[in-house]
């Protein structure tokens, strides 16, 4: 990515981009129930609030969050559009829909970049990202990556990037075409690869943190008896028993502290992530314009040393 590029990138990424994930509805790995309609206005929110882009992906509700994010984008009054980032390589049989799968051959990743445009009603994709690797694929990484390579020499995306990759992958992929962006896990429960990131920032790769909230846990509104039982979170061992009563502990913690700064547990947890070395944008989830009010004000929160190590302190790795 040349200076131009990057200087572009940066204009389009603020530092919060909205999730989508939790918008698409029933599926294997769904939230539970979703209002599109209310979907479609927190994206609006979203762009009312300065945010300038939205992270979705096909497997997210089997397309739906696709869709829905396509809605907001038609339906938007707002002068500058939110640029879309979405993924690539994992697919479902639409005979049995109820299980996804990875798929990273070229072909298909041509396909699914034709559907999500579709989709989505635009034509092209401002960052297009492999979702993660398959271990057991007899595709190699480094050719999946050249076939996004190719749709972005063809004009049908923008930026690529990749997500969930360890750093012999990021290197490997960099080898091929410069990675424009990597997405990594990172939250007070998830410690990310700091090889990885310091690669990244060598690079000029920016870096996209997604789940600061830990899925909801550091939102400060986690309740376990409130989730549906097609919520995936219902079904994970992360949020049942002893871990999960470790973790609401160390959120009981964060509540103090976000006390003391006079701000929302969740506008504390995002801060805490914006602050950590080498990351360059968070993605924070939404599916209700109520629950952007809670953390959008983190891209601007100043954390003081003492606060950033306290926060350190608590900590599950």
């Amino acid at each position: 990515m040349n200076e131009v590029d990057a200087k572009d990138i940066d204009s389009q990424l603020t530092r919060i981009g909205l999730g989508a994930w939790a918008m698409g509805g029933p599926y294997e790995f769904g939230w539970g129930p979703v209002d599109d309609d209310r979907s479609v206005a927190t994206i609006h929110a979203a762009q009312e609030a300065g945010i300038g882009w939205v992270d979705t992906a096909p497997a997210y509700g089997l397309g739906h969050s696709e869709e829905i994010v396509g809605q907001a984008l038609r339906k938007s009054s707002a002068s500058d559009p939110i640029a879309v980032f979405t993924k690539c390589g994992r697919v479902w049989d639409p005979a049995a829909p109820e299980k996804v799968r990875t798929d990273l051959r070229p072909a298909s990743i041509e396909a699914e970049c034709v559907a999500s445009l579709r989709r989505l009603g635009v034509d092209h994709i401002a960052g297009y990202q492999i979702h993660r690797p398959d271990p057991k694929s007899e595709v190699p990484l480094e050719e999946s990556w050249e076939a996004l390579a190719n749709l972005a020499d063809a004009g049908k995306v923008r930026w690529i990037g990749l997500c969930n990759v360890s750093l012999g992958q990021y290197h490997a992929c960099s080898a091929v075409r410069h990675v424009d962006t990597v997405q990594v896990g990172l939250n007070l429960f998830r410690p990310a690869d700091e090889s990885l990131l310091e690669a990244c920032r060598a690079n000029g790769t920016r870096v996209l943190a997604f789940s600061p909230l830990a899925s909801g846990l550091l939102s400060g509104h986690f309740d376990k008896s409130r989730l549906a039982a097609d919520d995936w979170r219902a079904r994970s061992p992360r949020f049942d028993g002893e871990e999960l009563a470790a973790k609401l502990t160390r959120v009981d913690e964060m509540a103090a502290l976000a006390g003391q700064a006079g701000c929302s547990v969740a506008e504390l947890a995002v801060a805490w992530v914006l602050h950590q070395k080498c990351v360059d944008a968070a993605i924070v989830g939404a599916r209700r314009p109520e629950q952007i009010d809670d953390w959008i004000n983190a891209s601007v929160r100043e954390v003081g040393p003492a606060v950033l190590s306290a926060i350190g302190q608590l900590r599950i790795d």
